[in-house]
């Protein structure tokens, strides 16, 4: 039987794709680890996720549905579905769910 480990990382990068022409205003490259122990992750963490995007009494408080990926960029710059965060009402409650997400 196999053996695993009590933890799991998700890993993302943030990049200028281009490796030819570096885009001046974004010249960056940033690699991102995020460790949770397996428990806590299924316990504390998805939940709360889904609760963002699933909230209120079987109403999707932002979203029509649980697979929006939640993505900074499109986030910060209220692009696709995120496209409600244009309304400054709107964004400010998002960002106060999404950090309590985030302080789990």
């Amino acid at each position: 039987m196999t053996t695993f480990n009590d933890y799991i990382v998700f890993v993302d990068e943030s990049v200028d794709h281009s490796l030819t022409s570096i885009d001046q205003s974004y010249p960056i490259f940033v690699l991102a680890f995020c460790l949770f122990e397996k428990k806590h992750y299924a316990e504390e963490v998805t939940p709360a996720a889904l609760k963002l995007k699933f909230k209120f009494k079987f109403k999707f408080k932002y979203f029509g549905h649980v697979q929006v990926i939640l993505h900074e960029n499109d986030i910060r710059k209220a692009r696709g579905v995120f496209n409600i965060l244009q309304n400054a009402n709107v964004r400010s409650v998002f960002m106060d769910d999404l950090n309590i997400l985030v302080e789990l």
